[in-house]
């Protein structure tokens, strides 16, 4: 059994505004400063992270968490809140396992 991790950082453009709309520049500076405070508090997790022993690596907009001693969902919910990190924000999905087929 093996476990998913991944801090989300930001979207694609059509994500994080609405997507067709007009673009207007305070739209703009308004997502600048939530990806800011996003990126900010990734940072600061990802600091207590690698403390712990966590190694992350860059995905297309998140970051692969995997720590040696996390192979569950649950395994994984409670070493983050150990370091004080909400793992509401983190998208923890158990790898499911193929069974060998028999010939």
């Amino acid at each position: 059994m093996g476990v998913t991790v991944c801090l989300p950082l930001f979207g694609n453009p059509g994500h994080e505004l609405e997507e067709g709309a007009k673009a207007t520049s305070q739209e703009l500076r308004t997502l600048a400063v939530a990806l800011r405070d996003r990126l900010v508090q990734a940072a600061d997790a990802l600091d207590r992270l690698t403390a712990d022993g966590w190694t992350a690596q860059v995905a297309m907009f998140d970051l692969i968490l995997a720590h040696p001693q996390v192979a569950t969902k649950e395994q994984a919910v409670q070493r983050l809140q150990s370091l004080g990190i909400d793992p509401e924000p983190y998208l923890i999905i158990e790898d499911v396992e193929e069974e060998e087929e028999i010939a």
